[in-house]
């Protein structure tokens, strides 16, 4: 099963040690079962995100791994150029690897499978940027945000058991921004003030400003199913009105 943060910090240096003092049991097996998430929702989804210690991100002084910036570094991002950081969060999570569930392991991404240069673990909450002429076909636009979790199986994107402790780091800018990981794959680092928009609607009521749209997950396996080469056509006869009006923005 999962167990529970057991530190987190801003710009923690990595000598200062990580207490595990407090562990307790987040998830019962009855609560989470094998088939992923259930009930948990914004906890699972809380813990399920960030990115893994080791990934490769785009800086104006190269690559650098994710866990060595600091605030006020500036990473290069894909819509607005370079942007300083405002904080860097940096947690500890300790997992039983054999008894976690499946919904919750990484995924291993192999090399080249969405732009990135050599193998890399994507969280399975942790969005990513996708652009595809598909997309743009199912959904009007080529780029669309998608969680990693339903990119298990394209080009050989696979589940992998979680090591028994993962250092996740999270990177908050000024606002929502989107940022190259081990060469061209697009992570999301959403803004921590920032609040998701689920619709149009709620978009003018609110006066937020979208950048991104995301897909649900019926949405992105269908995507997914178009990437793979299934039938556009046959994809396009599933979509109702109700389902393409159900982007979520963010």
């Amino acid at each position: 099963m999962l167990h529970s943060w057991v530190s987190t910090s801003n710009n923690r240096k990595d000598t200062l040690p990580y207490s595990f003092s407090g562990r307790g049991d987040l998830w019962s097996v009855q609560t989470v079962g094998d088939s992923g998430p259930m009930a948990a929702g914004r906890e699972i989804a809380s813990i399920a995100s960030g990115l893994i210690a080791g990934t490769m991100v785009a800086t104006e002084l190269g690559w650098q791994r994710v866990e060595d910036l600091r605030s006020g570094d500036r990473v290069v991002t894909f819509d607005n150029g370079m942007r300083p950081l405002k904080t860097v969060q940096i947690s500890t999570l300790w997992t039983a690897e054999s008894a976690a569930p499946r919904g919750l392991w990484p995924l291993e991404v192999p090399a080249k499978a969405l732009g990135n240069r050599e193998a890399i673990r994507l969280l399975p909450d942790q969005a990513v940027l996708i652009e595809s002429d598909e997309a743009e076909a199912l959904y009007g636009d080529p780029f669309m945000m998608v969680k990693a979790n339903v990119l298990e199986g394209y080009n050989a994107i696979t589940r992998v058991p979680p090591m028994r402790e993962m250092k996740i780091v999270t990177l908050v800018f000024e606002g929502d921004e989107v940022v190259y990981a081990s060469g061209t794959t697009l992570v999301h680092c959403p803004n921590e003030q920032g609040e998701m928009v689920h619709s149009a609607e709620e978009m003018m009521l609110t006066g937020g400003k979208v950048h991104y749209q995301q897909l649900t997950d019926r949405q992105a396996r269908r995507l997914i199913d178009a990437m793979h080469g299934a039938d556009l056509a046959d994809l396009l006869d599933l979509s109702d009105l109700s389902d393409l009006g159900a982007l979520s923005t963010i």
